[in-house]
């Protein structure tokens, strides 16, 4: 299975795709990233931990204010709670397997103040990577597959044998190291991000000022713009248009025409949305709406 999007709450950046099947609190999904709204997967963040395995090309995967680069057979653990999203730049066709699982799963409840309490959303340890080329790597990576296999076939006691990969799978994350640090510093760094980019997404459909971003993160405008460049790579207002660009391709698909989408979505003129729009994916707005819509719409 392919997902196309992620639904992401507006005003948070908490991912909605429940990752659970009717029994268990995991799920485990192919995706292509190019296939996603914009060609990449928007940052967001879930509660749930997630295991990337990359199965085909090159993506380029970004945790809080950190960028990754994996290729096929690589991997990479993402803690609870971090900023997270991904991007295929060299146009590779990357295609990952996703295992997201409720921290509460992976051990037994009575193991959990030792082993899971101290790691599991911990702003010390955003993320661990696994090399395939190790045979350290290629057993944990082997576990992330066979429980996208055994929740596509359902074999006989399935749910047990998840159970015991995930357990194999969070002590391949913590073992050998020591107890991730507090670091508040970090945790504030994220905090600051998510409220700054939680603003935008309350506030997108206004008019925005660069000294409003920063107020929603209790920063200077230099230091905003700071923020952005180190967790987005751009500003704080090209981050503003990207997300009203993604907003306006929702709009499109359905039942509203390209002016409304305009201003609905924060843009001043129709002609300013339909140069920016262009921009940004490479057809006019009328064009997509032609393309992905319920109908031909209009201007």
């Amino acid at each position: 299975m392919q997902v196309r999007e992620f639904p992401i709450e507006t005003g948070s950046l908490r991912e909605l795709t429940l990752h659970r099947t009717a029994l268990l609190p995991v799920a485990c999904y192919k995706t292509r990233i190019d296939r996603h709204l914009q060609g990449r997967i928007p940052l967001h963040w879930h509660d749930e931990i997630q295991i990337v395995r990359v199965e085909r090309g090159e993506g380029v995967f970004r945790v809080n204010d950190e960028e990754l680069t994996l290729r096929e057979g690589e991997g990479l653990f993402i803690n609870g709670g971090c900023l997270h999203g991904a991007e295929d730049r060299a146009r590779s066709g990357c295609v990952y397997l996703s295992l997201n699982a409720t921290p509460g799963f992976l051990l037994p409840q009575e193991l959990h103040d030792a082993y899971l309490t101290p790691y599991a959303g911990a702003a010390g340890l955003p993320y661990v990577r696994f090399d395939g080329r190790t045979s350290r790597g290629r057993q944990l990576l082997g576990h992330v597959g066979a429980v996208h296999r055994l929740l596509e076939e359902k074999t006989p006691f399935y749910e047990m044998e998840i159970a015991s990969r995930l357990t194999a799978l969070w002590r391949g994350v913590i073992a050998g190291g020591p107890r991730p640090d507090p670091d508040e510093e970090r945790g504030m760094r994220n905090r600051r991000m998510k409220n700054m980019l939680n603003w935008i997404h309350g506030h997108y459909a206004e008019p925005v000022k660069l000294q409003d971003i920063a107020d929603a993160g209790n920063l200077s405008r230099s230091e905003c713009c700071r923020y952005f460049r180190k967790f987005l790579n751009g500003t704080p207002l090209g981050y503003v248009t990207d997300y009203r660009i993604r907003r306006s391709m929702e709009l499109l698909r359905g039942d509203v025409n390209v002016t409304e989408t305009a201003y609905r979505v924060g843009f001043a003129s129709a002609s300013h949305f339909i140069e920016k729009f262009r921009v940004k994916t490479g057809i006019t707005p009328l064009a997509y709406k032609r393309k992905e819509g319920n109908g031909n719409g209009g201007r």
